[in-house]
């Protein structure tokens, strides 16, 4: 099984390791040289600490330009403590993306003033001591993207108020469980984060007993058990995003979430989840982000009313839930002003393109491909100022593309996109045939109406949507030419016109598509010859097979290379040209000298 990583939130997090050590007073960083001022159990704890390491760290023990003074060593920042004349403390230690190698070991637990330890993005490996939890000032612990494995949390809990840890992050390891009473004495934690781990087990309970946590992030792990049952919500008001996607997690969705008045993401994506959307999750008026996508959740119509009063929800995610239920109208929804996104892909739905997402002027993203939606595609999808990516592919709808489509705004100009980052998360382009198509940043503007039963001609106002990426019109029965407009396309990167019922030549324009990648006419009835300027003569045959009529100097009209016979004669024609007559005798002389000496070997062999 695909796993896909998603994105932390690695901007808010940097911007909490650094204003915590923006909070260090400014010491005597620099103390003068030959005066050793770091204390001696911070410099032993440290050195320690190198010698655990497979190489050495530029500027401490056993590396060049080593300083006595650990305050002076790269990474380390100290500060003075106590009365005035105190001895400097190690308070800082970020030693982040410096290709450090080895184990972790716990004596740096030994450095009883260090308020940050940061060693992400390195390759330390082994287990995670248990004591770097339980460091009564260490408020930020990250040991992100490195192969530490085994368990976090130690045999014995620590005892409550024993830690201060704030922010932990160990996302991007192979840890492979969890105890149960780990987080019993972590009551100051605001942000946790273990995803892309290898966690089995149920979520522990103890995690209730972060009042104050607002970053829960445990995706894509192996985690199961019962949702409500192992984790009571209701402890966690503070919660403003959790991220528990691509697990195995059970049971309905807790209606105990809705205590969480701040709760503002909600990425719940590819787990065992069923049963309906509690209708109390009407009252997370400051929810953004909700993605239940790929479960077993059933009743759509009150998923969608109950949601419709989150008047800040922005991304709706419902995609692989809800199988063939009927998409409720306008009657019963009245809409969702902020909506931006909107996936409800892959659910077998039945009925029309919902009226009530005219409500939802904003929208840049909608997908409602591989239902069974029938009815045309209403005029009014053409009215939105920012819809730049629309997939309606894989459904029952009939008529004509229409016209007004080509007055989609944000396609017509420069598109947008529908930014993630902020939701911590990586957008989708869902496609049962391909699996899921994920995109770091933006998915592309794109028009997507394949696999319906659309026919007429394709509008050649189509060629207005300059940004468009992709165009996929393929599996309908469209009649009528392609339209030369589509020329004027220069973002175009794929094109998709076949299985119609597309006449006509196709146009000699479209070689000035330079970004073109992906051509497919297939399967229509064109005629002519292909273009052979630029990228069109690395398209495949296949590209263009269906089409009697249609033929090229490397492919026929049923998209097969020519073969050998073919071959020939356009050697013979091109070097008849070249060289004139006496070149075409040569060649004809060769060959048959070449059989007759052929001929004469065989019959003196068979003599023998």
């Amino acid at each position: 099984m695909l796993r896909v990583i998603q994105l932390s939130l690695v901007t808010s997090s940097s911007i909490l390791i650094f204003s915590l050590m923006c909070q260090l007073p400014r010491g005597h960083y620099a103390p003068a040289r030959g005066v050793r001022s770091c204390a001696p159990a911070d410099r032993i704890a440290l050195s320690s600490f190198s010698n655990n390491l497979d190489t050495a760290i530029h500027g401490w023990p056993g590396a060049g330009n080593y300083s006595d003074d650990c305050c002076r060593w790269l990474g380390v920042r100290c500060r003075r403590f106590g009365a005035y004349g105190g001895e400097l403390r190690v308070a800082s230690l970020d030693l982040a993306g410096r290709g450090l190698t080895g184990a972790l070991p716990g004596t740096l637990a030994r450095l009883d003033e260090l308020r940050v330890l940061n060693l992400s993005r390195n390759s330390l490996h082994g287990a995670l001591p248990p004591e770097l939890l339980h460091m009564p000032r260490l408020e930020v612990l990250d040991l992100s993207q490195n192969n530490l494995t085994g368990e976090l949390g130690g045999e014995e809990p620590a005892p409550p108020g024993a830690s201060g840890l704030v922010h932990l992050d160990v996302s991007l390891n192979r840890l492979t469980s969890l105890r149960s009473g780990v987080f019993l004495g972590l009551p100051r934690m605001r942000r946790f984060s273990a995803e892309s781990n290898q966690l089995t087990g149920a979520l522990p309970g103890s995690l209730s007993s972060c009042s104050e946590l607002e970053y829960l992030n445990m995706a894509n792990n192996s985690l199961h058990g019962n949702l409500g049952l192992n984790l009571n919500f209701s402890h966690l008001t503070r919660l403003r995003a959790l991220h528990l996607g691509w697990n195995w997690l059970s049971g309905h969705l807790p209606a105990s979430l809705s205590r969480c008045r701040d709760l503002r993401v909600v990425n719940l994506r590819r787990n065992n989840l069923s049963g309906p959307v509690p209708s109390d999750f009407r009252l997370l008026q400051a929810q953004s982000f909700f993605d239940i996508g790929i479960n077993s959740i059933t009743g759509i119509a009150p998923a969608l009313r109950a949601l419709q009063e989150c008047r800040a929800l922005a991304v709706l995610i419902l995609t692989t839930n809800f199988q063939g239920e009927e998409m409720p109208g306008a009657s019963a929804i009245r809409g969702f002003p902020s909506l931006r996104l909107l996936g409800i892909a892959n659910c077998a739905l039945r009925g029309a393109v919902p009226p009530w997402l005219r409500a939802s002027a904003r929208l840049g993203v909608l997908d409602l491909s591989w239902n069974r939606l029938t009815g045309q595609i209403p005029p009014w999808l053409g009215s939105f100022d920012s819809l730049y990516r629309i997939d309606l592919s894989n459904n029952a709808l009939a008529g004509e593309i229409p016209h007004s489509l080509a007055r989609l705004r944000s396609l017509a100009g420069s598109a947008l996109g529908v930014s993630m980052s902020e939701y911590g998360v990586r957008l989708y382009n869902w496609h049962v045939d391909r699996g899921q198509l994920w995109y770091n940043s933006n998915i592309p503007p794109s028009m997507d109406l394949s696999r319906n039963g659309l026919a007429g001609a394709i509008p050649p106002e189509l060629g207005d949507l300059r940004a468009l990426n992709l165009l996929n019109l393929s599996w309908n029965a469209l009649s009528g030419p392609i339209p030369a407009t589509l020329a004027t396309l220069s973002a175009l990167q794929t094109l998709e016109l076949s299985h119609n019922e597309l006449a006509g030549e196709i146009p000699a324009s479209l070689v000035g598509l330079t970004l073109l990648s992906c051509f497919d006419v297939s399967h229509n009835r064109l005629r002519g010859l292909v273009p052979a300027a630029a990228q069109f003569s690395t398209f495949p045959c296949s590209s263009f097979a269906g089409n009697p009529g249609l033929h090229s100097e490397y492919c026929d009209g049923n998209g097969v290379v020519g073969g050998a016979q073919e071959t020939d004669g356009t050697l013979l024609a091109v070097g008849s040209e070249m060289f004139g007559l006496p070149f075409c005798l040569g060649m004809i002389f060769g060959l048959c000298a070449t059989m007759f000496v052929h001929v004469v070997m065989l019959e003196r062999t068979a003599r023998r």
